[in-house]
């Protein structure tokens, strides 16, 4: 038996998309139409044509100009005198900034210093013995993270409880604390400082 079905479904499919388009269901037409599109603006451009003009004259005026000697009172500026100026300036900058450096570099310094001084202060206990006029000096030797490693008796004062109330000091504390610095700079200044002790301070 043959298979009709196939065809029938066909046909019916063709003929149904054939009615729907001619019933404009799927508005075919307005793709179309002339409607769907906006008109686009078109401009037209004039050339005008430019008139030789006579430039004679015109040369005629320069060579005038040219022929005068034109006299200015301001004063003339050569290159090598900026040049010179530009190396002047680059030159006060630099001193500016090596300035600047070693302002700071001091106020590190006697930062660090104070931060010393005052720890020392609080542990050191002054002898009944002592006098105005007496200094005793010791040589203090640290490593980085502010430990006492060696402490030396520079110079003494001459009274013996006045110098070894000084290394007792030193000797209790054993660490600095807070010397948060630079290399460099701990290197330079902390690494190896003397310590002055005296009644006043």
């Amino acid at each position: 038996m043959v298979n009709y079905y196939s065809g029938l479904f066909i046909s019916l499919f063709l003929h149904l998309a054939l009615i729907l388009s001619l019933a404009n269901l799927f508005k075919i037409k307005d793709l179309y139409s002339l409607n769907a599109f906006e008109p686009m603006p078109v401009y037209l451009v004039y050339e005008n044509k430019v008139q030789k003009r006579n430039i004679k004259p015109i040369k005629n005026k320069i060579r005038r100009i040219e022929d005068k000697k034109v006299q200015s009172n301001q004063p003339e500026i050569s290159l090598s005198s900026v040049s010179a100026e530009k190396e002047a300036l680059n030159i006060e900058k630099s001193l500016i900034n090596l300035e600047l450096e070693k302002v700071t570099k001091s106020d590190e310094i006697s930062l660090f210093s104070t931060i010393i001084q005052n720890q020392v202060m609080q542990v050191w206990q002054q002898p009944s013995s002592a006098k105005e006029g007496l200094s005793v000096e010791l040589l203090i030797r640290l490593v980085p993270t502010g430990e006492i490693i060696e402490v030396k008796l520079l110079k003494s004062s001459g009274n013996f409880a006045f110098d070894n109330s000084a290394l007792n000091a030193v000797e209790k504390l054993s660490k600095f604390e807070d010397l948060n610095m630079g290399r460099k700079l701990f290197d330079n200044h902390f690494r190896n400082f003397t310590l002055v002790f005296n009644p006043k301070n």
